[in-house]
């Protein structure tokens, strides 16, 4: 299966340090927009502070970054970014990025933010998936 993953679902991950999610994020086909480096940079400090001792947080960071791809903005078409744009102006615009990705490539955005799943199925964009769905898809 193949996902689009939102930053807030990175975080949860990360903040984890749970292997489970390694697990998960192995079983599947990972993408992300390279403005994930701007939000992991914006909220590192954070981050950091929630999780475990640094060294293992390094390694798992690493882990968990080796199963997923980042595609870089051009890569994204300015149709699939203008729609997306369109969808989340209203929402939040921080989350266009991940949109545009998802639908440029048809594939399901991963996200836990409530408020963007409610805008997003409010404008009829229903190609989304929460991590209880992908538990129950990859967890057996």
């Amino acid at each position: 299966m193949e996902v689009v993953l939102d930053s807030n679902v990175l975080f949860s991950a990360l903040i984890s340090g749970k292997e489970l999610y390694l697990d998960i994020f192995k079983s599947l086909k990972i993408y992300v927009p390279d403005f994930i480096f701007g939000e992991i940079s914006k909220y590192q400090e954070r981050i950091i502070s929630k999780t475990r001792l640094q060294s293992e947080f390094i390694f798992f960071t690493r882990q968990l970054f080796s199963e997923i791809t980042v595609i870089p903005r051009l890569a994204i078409s300015q149709q699939s970014f203008e729609k997306a744009l369109s969808i989340c102006h209203d929402i939040d615009p921080k989350d266009t990025a991940f949109v545009a990705l998802s639908i440029e490539l048809n594939v399901p955005l991963w996200t836990n933010d409530k408020k963007l799943i409610d805008g997003l199925m409010g404008k009829q964009f229903e190609n989304v998936i929460i991590t209880e769905e992908i538990f129950e898809l990859t967890v057996s």
